[in-house]
C-alpha cells in the first residue's frame, strides 16, 4: 500500500480542543485536516475509534464493543446545527467542572485484576474526560431521542439503513448497553443467568421490553458513523488518509464475549480459564497482566476466522489504513491462568497466524495494514510480514540502544516498506524521552549525530532523522512537532486512569509550526 514517500502525525481524536470536555468529530477535527494540507502531510493517525470505560480509565485499548464507535467523540455543536439539541443545551460545560468522580467499574483497572471481576468502586482523579462522560452522555441521549421524534421521512429513511447494514453487531451491541443501564449490573456475568446464557426467548422478551433504550443506543451510533463519515470525507477531498487501529483483544465484560463466548477461553460459568498479557523482561519484574480473555483460536480457524474478517471488514471501512496493535498475539501469544495474580506465571502458545494471514489475504487482498510488531520477539513474525508485503513499524526512540549498530530501529537499517516513528502513544515524548535518558545513552546520540545534542536541539534532530528515513511512511506525534515535554505524554502503560487525558490547546497549531514542517516534509521528498 505504501508506494511513495509520505508523512503525517499522530494525534487521536479526543486530544483535540473542543469546549465539551473531550475531542470530537466537530469544527477543531476539521481545522486540524486543514493544518495537515497546509503542512505538507497526507496521513492522519489516530487510535482506536471505540467507545471507552469509565473502569478502564478511558483506554481506547479496553473497549464494551470491537466495533461500535465513542459516542464521546459525537460533535455537540453539529448536533445543535441540526437541530437536535438547543443551543441552549451546551451551557452545561460552562458550569464548574466536574470533581472527582466515583464509578463502579466493570473492568479491570490494573494488570493485577482479573478482567472478569468486579474491581468495585474506583475514584478517578478530576479530569475533562470524566466531565465529558458525566456531562456529554445525557446530552446525546436527549438528541437522539429529539431525533427518534422529529426526524422526517429521509432522515428515518437513512437511519434505519444505517441498521440494516450494521445489524450483525449493532444489535447485540445496543441491547447489551440497554441491559446494562435496566439492570443497574455494568458486568453481564451477574445478569440473570437466562440472560448470560443468551436464551433466546428471554433475549426477545427484553428487546422488545427495552426497545426506546435499545434505539437510543442505535441513534447515537448512527450520529457517530454519520459524522466520522463526513470528517472522512472531507479529508479525502484534501488528499489526506486516515490510519485507524485495531487493539487485538478485546475486554472481557463486552458486547463481544457476551455474543461470542465459544470464540474465547471460557470455563462453563462464563469465566476467563487464561488472561492475556507479558512475561517478565527488564523493564517489569513481574510482568504485565492485561487481564484481556484469551481466543480459542481452533474455534476461530474453525469458523474460517469470521468474527476476524467482520471486525477487521468493519474496521478498515472507516480507514485508508489499518494498524493491527500487538500483531505478535497472531503467531504467539504469553499465556496466563486466570487465577495467577502477576504474569510470571503462564507460557507461550502458538496462533494460527498461517491460516490466519491467508484468511485475510483471501477477504482483503492487498491487505491495507500495519503490524505492531515492536518488541522482543518480533524477529519471529517478520516472514510472514515479508510474505505478504505487510509493512512493520520501526520507532527512532528505540534506535539508540547498546546494540544501535545492527539494531532495526537504527536509521542506518531501515528499509523501504516500513513505517518509521519518532515515538508512537505509549512512548514518552521525544524531549521527555531525552531527559529521561542517562549519559551513556546521549553519549550514544551524541556520537551518531556527530555534535553534542541538548535539551534545545533533540527533538529537531530526532524528527529530522525520522522524515530522512528511507522508509516511505514517516509519522510523528503532534506533541513532538509542538517539542513539548513529558508532562504532555498521551500514555504511559500501567498508569491507567491517569493516561489518555492529554489535549492540544488550539493556538499550538501556528503557522510558523506548519511552514517548518512543510519545509522539513519537502526537504526529504515527502511533500
Amino acid at each position: 500500500m505504501l508506494q511513495q514517500r509520505s508523512s503525517g502525525l499522530l494525534l487521536h481524536i479526543t486530544s483535540l480542543p473542543s469546549a465539551h470536555g473531550v475531542g470530537d468529530l466537530g469544527p477543531e477535527a476539521y481545522r486540524f485536516a486543514n493544518f495537515l494540507e497546509t503542512s505538507g502531510q497526507t496521513y492522519w493517525q489516530i487510535l482506536p475509534l471505540t467507545p471507552v470505560d469509565p473502569g478502564s480509565g478511558f483506554s481506547p485499548y479496553s473497549s464494551p464493543s470491537a466495533f461500535a464507535g465513542n459516542i464521546l467523540m459525537i460533535s455537540l455543536e453539529k448536533l445543535a446545527d441540526e437541530g437536535w439539541l438547543k443551543k441552549s443545551d451546551l451551557l452545561v460545560f460552562n458550569e464548574k467542572p466536574v470533581q472527582d468522580v466515583t464509578v463502579t467499574s466493570p473492568t479491570a483497572t490494573s494488570g493485577n485484576v482479573d478482567a472478569g471481576v468486579l474491581a468495585g468502586p474506583l475514584v478517578l482523579a478530576p479530569s475533562t474526560l470524566h466531565a465529558a462522560w458525566i456531562k456529554k452522555r445525557p446530552l446525546l441521549q436527549k438528541a437522539a431521542q429529539t431525533f427518534l421524534r422529529e426526524a422526517n421521512p429521509a432522515q428515518r429513511s437513512d437511519y434505519d439503513r444505517f441498521c440494516a447494514w450494521q445489524a450483525d453487531w449493532l444489535n447485540d451491541y445496543a441491547l447489551f448497553t440497554a441491559l446494562q443501564e435496566a439492570t443497574g449490573e455494568p458486568t453481564w456475568v451477574r445478569w440473570p443467568e437466562e440472560l448470560v446464557r443468551r436464551d433466546l426467548a428471554a433475549l426477545a422478551r427484553e428487546a422488545k421490553t427495552l426497545h426506546d433504550s435499545i434505539e437510543v443506543v442505535k441513534v447515537m451510533q448512527y450520529f457517530f458513523l454519520r459524522q466520522w463519515n463526513e470528517l472522512t470525507a472531507y479529508c479525502y477531498q484534501k488528499k489526506i488518509h486516515i490510519i485507524g487501529d485495531i487493539p487485538i483483544y478485546v475486554q472481557f465484560n463486552s458486547a463481544d464475549v457476551w455474543a461470542n463466548p465459544t470464540l474465547f477461553k471460557l470455563d462453563a460459568n462464563f469465566q476467563p480459564l487464561f488472561v492475556a498479557g507479558a512475561p517478565p523482561d527488564y523493564f517489569s519484574e513481574y510482568g504485565q497482566r492485561w487481564g484481556n480473555p484469551i481466543y480459542d483460536w481452533p474455534e476461530h480457524e474453525r469458523t474460517g476466522f469470521a468474527w476476524w474478517m467482520q471486525r477487521l471488514r468493519h474496521q478498515m471501512s472507516l480507514y485508508s489504513l489499518t494498524r493491527l496493535d500487538h500483531f505478535l498475539g497472531f503467531a504467539e501469544y504469553w499465556e496466563i491462568p486466570a487465577s495467577e495474580p502477576t504474569a510470571r506465571v503462564g507460557e507461550w502458545v502458538k496462533a494460527p497466524i498461517e491460516a490466519f494471514m491467508h484468511a485475510m489475504h483471501r477477504q482483503f487482498v492487498n491487505l491495507p495494514i500495519i503490524a505492531e510488531d515492536l518488541g522482543a520477539k518480533a524477529a519471529d513474525i517478520q516472514p510472514y510480514l515479508r510474505h505478504y508485503g505487510i509493512p512493520g513499524m520501526r520507532v527512532i526512540q528505540f534506535g539508540f540502544g547498546h546494540d544501535m549498530p545492527t539494531s532495526t530501529y537504527a536509521i542506518h537499517n531501515h528499509t523501504e516498506n516500513f513505517v518509521v516513528y519518532s515515538g508512537t502513544h505509549d512512548n514518552n515524548t521525544t524531549l521527555g524521552w531525552f531527559r529521561e535518558s542517562d549519559e551513556i545513552h546521549r553519549k550514544r546520540i551524541d556520537n551518531y549525530l556527530g555534535f553534542k545534542v541538548t535539551e534545545k536541539s533533540v527533538v529537531d534532530q530526532i524528527c529530522r532523522l525520522t522524515m530522512q528515513s528511507v522508509a516511505r511512511l514517516a509519522i510523528m506525534p503532534v506533541q513532538d512537532i509542538l517539542n513539548l515535554d513529558e508532562t504532555h505524554r498521551m500514555n504511559t502503560p500501567g498508569l491507567g486512569g491517569r493516561s489518555w487525558q492529554w489535549r492540544l490547546q488550539s493556538d499550538q497549531l501556528t503557522n510558523r509550526v506548519a511552514k517548518k514542517l512543510l519545509q522539513l516534509t519537502r526537504m526529504t521528498g515527502r511533500g
